[in-house]
């Protein structure tokens, strides 16, 4: 698998799976209510982030800084 590739999945996948696990684990140890409608709703949309603005940006800056 190519270099960008893997930062692609990484900020379209990756990223938003890890900052929708903190957000449950923050929400369990303050007692707030679990809702999966509103953890869907933060993991599409940086999903959505990732594929147009993070992926993008971040490979075009490594690609940069290579030649």
């Amino acid at each position: 698998m190519s270099k960008g590739l893997k930062k692609m999945l990484f900020w379209s996948l990756g990223f938003p799976v890890i900052i929708t696990i903190l957000r449950i684990i923050t929400d369990h140890f303050f007692d707030r209510d679990i809702e999966l409608f509103s953890y869907s709703a933060v993991f599409l949309g940086t999903v959505v982030a990732g594929l147009i603005f993070a992926g993008p940006l971040n490979y075009y800056i490594s690609k940069s800084r290579e030649g």
